[in-house]
């Protein structure tokens, strides 16, 4: 392979691994999308979820408020039932008995009088809570339809680019021979990351470590492939002349 050859392809190589990049970036945008639209939807439930919970709530405390007044309306049937068996007693004791038969509805009605109060007080909480909530929930389904359809914009956009990218990355491959981009999408596919590293000042631009010098002369000729012994990237190092471009 002659020297302008190898460098050339080192520099297509490289452009190829900086277009891949962004090419990843733009596709790990458009993966995070449905997340993010699964966060909006959540959102969402999240306050219908409370909802669905205090309109339960609120029926379990109406149920109670009706089951309550029942009682105090069948208290009352007892009641005027004890009182007109007073009307028919003939002795003191029956008319006694059925006095604190009375007496004790009195006392069941009061206490019920009670409960029902803090119920009537828990439901006006809970229907202003409601209120609260209902209102939260259409601002919230409000914001989330505005947000969903700028993500579907956007995923519609990625899409576009993503396609347009693909297409593009078609024009470097012609440019770089075989073996070299068999080596290049075997390391990229097992390590997920940069195959080709920049070499500048005599530094490895991915470890940060110092090229030894034989290696460095190596690389500088361009005459073979010549990789970091640190990091076991490929050295595209910067050329013994200015005039020649880099990277």
């Amino acid at each position: 392979m002659a020297n302008g050859s190898l460098r050339q392809q080192l520099a297509v190589l490289y452009q190829l691994q900086e277009h891949d990049r962004e090419l990843l970036s733009i596709h790990q945008r458009f993966q995070a999308i449905p997340q993010h639209l699964k966060q909006l939807e959540d959102s969402v439930t999240k306050f219908k979820t409370e909802m669905t919970k205090k309109s339960d709530e609120l029926a379990d405390v109406e149920k109670s408020l009706r089951s309550k007044n029942a009682e105090i309306e069948m208290n009352d049937v007892q009641r005027e039932k004890y009182k007109i068996e007073q009307r028919a007693v003939t002795t003191n004791e029956q008319y006694t008995a059925l006095d604190n038969q009375i007496e004790f509805l009195d006392q069941k009605d009061s206490e019920t009088e009670e409960e029902i109060l803090e119920l009537m007080e828990k439901s006006d909480r809970l229907k202003e809570e409601l209120t609260d909530l209902d209102a939260e929930v259409a601002r919230e389904d409000e914001k989330t339809a505005e947000k969903r359809l700028e993500f579907h914009e956007e995923q519609k956009s990625l899409k576009e680019l993503i396609d347009e990218k693909t297409k593009q990355r078609s024009q470097y491959l012609p440019e770089i021979n075989k073996e070299l981009s068999r080596l290049y999408h075997n390391w990229v596919n097992r390590r997920k990351s940069d195959f080709v590293s920049l070499g500048k000042n005599g530094t490895c631009g991915s470890c940060r470590l110092t090229i030894q010098p034989q290696n460095l002369k190596e690389a500088q000729k361009y005459e073979k492939i010549v990789y970091c012994t640190s990091c076991k990237r490929l050295l595209y190092v910067e050329p013994l002349s200015s005039d020649i471009p880099f990277p």
